[in-house]
């Protein structure tokens, strides 16, 4: 582990199951970013360190050793004094809060041994702990990335950024950012770089559009958000030959000459969205060609063969949201909170897996629940149970809010071009 004279994080683990090489990998991470790391001396956890990562394992809740050192950990964080960044290392959270499932035994033997106000004090702890937003290393597809991801969010914590859980549908987007990232290529500024995100209605396409720029937007001399691709495209015309043609477009919503003019001379960003065919992404990849160098024009789509077939050659595959992810979006539609309370838990769980982890079925069937109780929630989650594709379509098909509103229309972006000063 990193030696310094000063600990900016405590690594809580189990050293007696395969955690401790995960935990060693993110260290190496971590010291690459000269982050300094403590694990054996827990007195540091009082005055030096600013986050306490822990790694709760198989091990971990049954551990004397763990359990009271995150009594420490959990009360430094209730004082103000201490970040956590809890990581479910191949065991379920809901066993950890419960003591449940394959814990149920062993935690009982533990017991055995201890007052039992001490036991009180160790449930309280764990309780805590999985209140607060964490990663499940069950969803992840590569230990390795998400490591590097883990590495990055101690970083902006190590750098006094509060780590904060994203409501209103913005969970999980710095995970889908840091792929974006890759593609978008900023070093790249010899090129007009053409980006498609794709996937299914309801994953989040648009909400990561919307997310990457107002992100990035502040790179680029002009920008330009597009909530329908069929905005810049005429109604009778083809956009191919009014861009060819002398004289000045009209009845357009977004003016092709505007853009032409404005994308002409200047370092641009437009990102154009609900692109449902061929004829009008082609046309949009022609526009391009008015951008100069260092320009970045992302599509979104349901269908990746428009991409393929106009040769947008770098493309994202909208992710789905992890478990612990989509829990905490449907707790903010249902509950205003990060988590479900307690009597609601397993009712939410069966909510989660009723809306196939769809960012946009979690928030209507969050809505459509939300003040009612548990009598009416079982009743409302056992007409929805058995088949889930057409459970979705049920649930999406209402897109009512609370108020009465559609969904969609609350979350409506206006197309709108915005320059600097310069």
């Amino acid at each position: 582990m990193s030696s310094s004279s000063k600990f900016e994080v405590f690594l809580s683990f189990c050293s007696e199951d395969p955690s401790k090489t995960f935990v060693s990998v993110l260290d190496r991470w971590l010291e690459q970013k000269d982050i300094t790391t403590n694990f054996k001396d827990d007195s540091f956890l009082a005055e030096e360190s600013k986050l306490a990562v822990v790694v709760v394992s198989e091990s971990y809740p049954i551990s004397v050793l763990c359990l009271n050192q995150l009594e420490k950990i959990v009360n430094s964080h209730s004082e103000g004094r201490l970040s956590i960044l809890p990581i479910f290392y191949g065991v379920d959270p809901y066993n950890v809060r419960k003591q449940t499932g394959y814990l149920a035994e062993p935690f009982q033997e533990l017991g055995e041994g201890y007052p039992d106000d001490k036991i009180q004090e160790w449930r309280v702890s764990l309780t805590k702990l999985t209140n607060i937003p964490a990663l499940d290393s069950r969803y992840w597809s590569n230990e390795a990335d998400m490591i590097e991801l883990i590495a990055n969010e101690i970083l902006s914590i190590s750098n006094r950024k509060p780590l904060t859980a994203k409501g209103d549908g913005l969970v999980g987007m710095d995970r889908q950012m840091q792929t974006l990232y890759k593609l978008l290529d900023f070093k790249a500024a010899e090129e007009v770089r053409l980006i498609g995100i794709w996937g299914p209605g309801g994953i989040g396409k648009t909400t990561l559009a919307r997310y990457a720029y107002e992100e990035i937007s502040s790179n680029f001399k002009v920008h330009v958000f597009v909530d329908k691709a069929e905005k810049i495209c005429h109604q009778d015309r083809d956009l191919l030959k009014l861009l060819t043609e002398k004289g000045t477009t009209q009845g357009l919503d977004v003016g092709i000459d505007k853009i032409k003019s404005t994308f002409g001379h200047r370092k641009g960003l437009i990102v154009i969205d609900c692109v449902d065919n061929i004829k009008q992404l082609k046309e949009i990849v022609y526009l391009a060609h008015w951008f100069i160098p260092g320009s970045r024009v992302i599509f979104v789509t349901q269908d990746r063969n428009l991409l393929v077939e106009s040769g947008v050659e770098h493309a994202y595959e909208v992710q789905s949201l992890r478990y612990d992810e989509a829990l905490q979006l449907f707790s903010h539609s249902a509950f205003d909170q990060q988590h479900p309370p307690t009597s609601f838990e397993s009712l939410s769980l069966r909510a989660v897996h009723i809306s196939g982890f769809l960012p946009l079925t979690l928030k209507i069937l969050g809505s459509s629940l939300r003040g009612k109780d548990e009598e009416r929630w079982e009743k409302e989650l056992q007409q929805l149970e058995g088949d889930q594709e057409k459970a979705i379509m049920e649930i999406t098909s209402k897109r009512y809010t609370r108020a009465g509103k559609k969904e969609e229309d609350k979350e409506k972006i206006t197309s709108f071009i915005l320059l600097s000063d310069d």
